[in-house]
């Protein structure tokens, strides 16, 4: 039984962006489902690296956030998981999850993410040393692969599900697609007709719309969404209050049955609703200031606002002025400059579109 129900709406990881800071406004806006901390390294992590308490910091919703590892060998996975599976229960998160997607150079010469669908055994070896010391959900997210071959796509994923998953994301495009072109979604309605765990869609969802046509169209059991959720932080009231419209405009020969019927709706979420977009903003650099390690607040920060700010009429203006702020103190001090400039920008009325 996986955590978070059929139809839920799930906060990706994100690397340099999906911290406990980012997490936070996300959840005071609206909670998604589920989340997922920023890839840790399980090597760090047993090591007791510097700051790998961050990355594997699961509040502020410890019992609905998983932790992602990479590792480069068996026995770094294993103790990783173990580590995480002694913590008090107040502390440990109801998942993990193993990062074979990520695509990053540097993450692909250490064998990691994505490149290790060259390497099904390690990867199904992976997944056998996470599930030994891990008693819990066990998932894994990953990307198609080098190529569109669904066979060999089909059979690497069987390998990891029989070796312990209790579910798989997937990132339905192939390592050098980046975000470029749309994702391949047909993979995802194919690998859930073709294995026996549930699968997540992972991968432009950009609203409510994107959001139910994919759940209708393709069938996963639940939709991860990242970068949309970074220019909107609070995506998630906005598809649970589009999912509870939906359920009641629905006749009852028109509702799905209990079984798969969508997840709850946030308490208090309707539409249309108004957005503060200063407030969100503010309120995310002093969160920043306050819960990531210094050495990481800026460029977090960065990160965040090169999505957000495509709230904006003047978008790549604040955002080179946000990127050339030397400190957190003075990107606030210009962010909140530009409704100065552009008062009309601060409030925001998200209709459900």
């Amino acid at each position: 039984m996986l955590p978070f129900e059929r139809d839920s709406a799930l906060l990706a990881p994100m690397v340099g962006i999906s911290n406990r800071a980012f997490r936070t406004v996300v959840a005071e806006l609206g909670e998604p489902d589920w989340c997922w901390t920023e890839m840790a390294s399980a090597e760090a992590f047993i090591s007791h690296a510097q700051y790998e308490e961050a990355y594997t910091d699961t509040f502020p919703l410890p019992g609905k956030t998983s932790i992602q590892f990479f590792a480069r060998s068996c026995e770094a996975m294993s103790a990783a998981c173990k580590l995480v599976a002694e913590r008090d229960p107040e502390l440990r998160p109801a998942a993990l999850d193993i990062n074979f997607g990520c695509s990053a150079p540097h993450i692909r010469r250490m064998g990691g993410g994505s490149a290790l669908s060259g390497d099904p055994d390690k990867a199904a070896a992976l997944v056998a040393a996470a599930r030994s010391a891990w008693p819990y959900t066990l998932s894994a997210k990953l990307r198609m692969g080098p190529d569109g071959d669904y066979g060999r796509l089909l059979a690497y994923c069987r390998r990891l599900c029989d070796a312990g998953l209790d579910f798989l994301t997937i990132h339905p495009r192939i390592d050098s697609q980046k975000f470029r072109r749309s994702p391949h979604w047909e993979i995802i309605g194919a690998l859930g007709r073709d294995l026996s765990v549930p699968i997540v869609g992972n991968g432009d969802i950009t609203g409510p719309k994107t959001f139910n046509a994919v759940l209708r169209d393709q069938r996963p059991y639940a939709l991860m969404i990242g970068r949309e959720a970074v220019r909107r932080p609070w995506l998630f009231r906005l598809i649970h209050a589009t999912q509870t419209t939906r359920d009641q405009n629905d006749s009852p020969a028109e509702r799905q049955p209990a079984a798969t019927a969508t997840a709850p709706s946030v308490s208090g979420a309707s539409l249309p609703f108004s957005i503060d977009l200063l407030h969100v903003g503010l309120r995310f650099i002093e969160l920043q200031a306050s819960l990531s390690p210094p050495p990481f607040r800026l460029e977090s920060a960065r990160r965040f606002f090169s999505y957000y700010c495509d709230n904006f009429s003047f978008a790549q203006y604040l955002k080179v002025k946000l990127c050339n702020a030397g400190n957190l103190s003075e990107m606030a001090d210009r962010f909140a400059a530009y409704f100065d400039e552009v008062p009309a920008d601060r409030i925001l009325i998200e209709q459900g579109a």
